[in-house]
């Protein structure tokens, strides 16, 4: 099974401190990855900074999600010397298995959010 801790990390941090930006261009470090993890993790990141405009109570639900995974990530790397490799492991896991959760849910609120705009203008 592959792991992608640092990007992970990143991605973590990325979304724990886009709240805090107001600039809407700010840079994410680059990481050297496989070209396709990498791409995702750029595709929802721009898709949850698009939320903030189109849908801004889903934007600051899935922040709080996001502080939520960052939170347990904290906990992870200050205990993952302290406990066995099985348990580091399986909290790993489940910490990128809900980080991916929260980026389908993202794709789909602004899939759902452009739909609904482009039903409305065939009304028109």
């Amino acid at each position: 099974m592959k792991f992608y801790f640092a990007g992970s990390a990143v991605l973590l941090s990325v979304f724990l401190l886009c709240g805090c930006s107001s600039a809407p261009n700010s840079k994410t470090p680059t990481i050297a990855k496989a070209p396709e993890e990498r791409k995702q993790e750029v595709q929802c990141y721009q898709e949850f900074s698009a939320l903030q405009k189109l849908d801004p109570n889903a934007y600051e639900s899935y922040r709080q999600q996001f502080d939520s995974i960052n939170k347990n990530y904290k906990i992870y790397e200050a205990n993952k010397s302290l406990v066995d490799n099985n348990a580091s492991e399986v909290m790993l896991t489940e910490i990128n298995k809900k980080l991916s959760l929260v980026c389908v849910r993202i794709r789909n609120t602004v899939y759902s959010n452009m739909m609904k705009r482009a039903n409305e203008m065939n009304q028109l």
